[in-house]
């Protein structure tokens, strides 16, 4: 069977009882992630903006629009994965560059409201959805990713329509009309990072992914073998002949995408956090401060060059894709968080003050690591003479290198109490840490109402 049928009839057949325990853990720990940030996000200038559009243009009652009110299925998709990459907070794969759960979790609660569905069958749609991305991105990665395609808005929309064709109960035949029409829809440019756009392209994956599972239902039609062929999107979508479609069909079912999910510590790109947590030890270790730092230099892997737009950034979207910035906020408040990535502190003098002490360096192949390695070496000379050097392989909050229960509820807590209160917040944890007994999505997005 080709890979488009196949993974259509992974997607429609995977049951809930087939996803391991620890794949289950994981996708709840995904799901709290997700949701705290896209609560945040509801309220963030990014989210104002979103939302006046789809009060605008796609109103209506059937989705709920997280810490707002509601809106069409695609309206509701579009906002809430929106929302939950509008400060860039979200989760990322560690073996590949793509922000799954804001666009897939994005689709899967619309599609779960349309469907009625349970706690189950969204952590299942979701971990399908998963799959999905994660699947048709490696197939086209990493050349897809350096001709300058960002793949959460591009393979985001198969794991999208993956997750809502699932929950609407879609037949192959009809998941796979869903694969074809999100592929044309597909699409997201990397030059857009450090705008409102960036967080965007998640939530037109998620809107898209939607869109084209609703259509498949009612009888829409598209190529049945989307996926392959010359001018199938796996050719289109990279440059070399790279594509490789064995990675989307072999081991599907028995390997799951979701484990390679790691969960970021700091708002910025995920490219920057190895380097944050490096010197975090360091002004921790060694109790560093702004007057007592000479100047710094942080060693990347040279891929990183074409995602940190800005050495001095305007705003606290530019800050996000600079590593200068990144780093200037923990050496000056030993965290970098939601209080920190904003405008106002971006335009501080003391701010700026400290990213001239910094430098930035590029290596090829860093830590031997793969395409766009999420490692740093931080260099740090004291006013004193000192040379300080910490080195982190492995971003944290990956896999490899997780960061702690403490630390993520911590997080969860503080995007949350911007819109909820105390027993609001912790409602909504308790909902999602014992997701799989909820026997209605309703259940859920009553706690995501202020």
């Amino acid at each position: 069977m080709a890979e488009t049928a196949t993974l259509a009839e992974y997607t429609v057949s995977t049951t809930y009882d087939e996803i391991p325990t620890d794949a289950v853990d994981h996708a709840k720990r995904a799901i709290r992630d997700y949701l705290g940030v896209a609560v945040y996000g509801s309220h963030h200038e990014v989210g104002d903006q979103i939302m006046g559009y789809v009060d605008r243009c796609m109103p209506g009652e059937e989705a709920t629009v997280i810490g707002r009110e509601t809106a069409s299925p695609t309206g509701a998709a579009l906002a809430n994965a929106t929302f939950g990459h509008a400060i860039d907070y979200d989760d990322t794969f560690e073996s590949i560059v793509i922000h799954p759960s804001s666009p897939v979790f994005g689709a899967t609660l619309a599609a779960g409201e349309v469907a009625n569905a349970s706690g189950e069958e969204l952590i299942t749609a979701y971990t399908v959805g998963c799959e999905a991305a994660y699947r048709v991105g490696h197939s086209t990665y990493p050349n897809h990713y350096q001709n300058g395609w960002h793949s959460t808005g591009t393979v985001g929309t198969f794991g999208s329509a993956a997750a809502a064709a699932h929950l609407l109960d879609l037949s192959v035949d009809e998941t796979i009309t869903a694969f074809g029409i999100v592929a044309s829809a597909s699409s997201a440019l990397k030059k857009n990072f450090g705008s409102m756009t960036k967080p965007l392209h998640a939530g037109h994956a998620a809107e898209n992914g939607v869109r084209a599972a609703l259509l498949a239902e009612n009888g829409f039609t598209a190529d049945n073998e989307i996926l392959e062929g010359k001018i199938g999107y796996g050719e289109v979508m990279t440059t070399d002949g790279s594509y490789d479609p064995e990675i989307i069909t072999e081991g599907l079912g028995e390997e799951w995408a979701v484990l390679d999910l790691g969960f970021k510590p700091h708002p910025s790109g995920v490219i920057t956090h190895a380097a944050m947590d490096a010197l975090r030890t360091l002004v921790i270790d060694h109790d560093l401060t702004p007057e007592s730092v000479d100047s710094m230099t942080v060693a990347l892997d040279d891929a990183a060059s074409e995602m940190l737009h800005h050495a001095n950034p305007d705003n606290a979207l530019q800050a996000k894709f600079s590593i200068e910035f990144c780093l200037a906020a923990i050496l000056r408040e030993r965290k970098a968080g939601i209080h920190e990535f904003t405008d106002e502190y971006v335009s501080q003098p003391e701010t700026a003050a400290v990213i001239d002490k910094i430098d930035r360096a590029f290596e090829e192949n860093l830590f031997d690591a793969h395409y766009a390695s999420y490692g740093a070496r931080v260099t740090v000379e004291t006013t004193d003479g000192e040379t300080l050097v910490q080195e982190v392989k492995h971003h944290p909050g990956s896999p490899n290198n997780p960061v702690s229960e403490e630390r993520l509820r911590a997080k969860f807590d503080e995007c949350v109490l911007t819109v909820l209160d105390d027993d609001g917040t912790d409602q909504l944890a308790e909902t999602i840490d014992a997701l799989e007994d909820v026997p209605s999505v309703e259940n859920l997005v009553d706690k995501l109402q202020p």
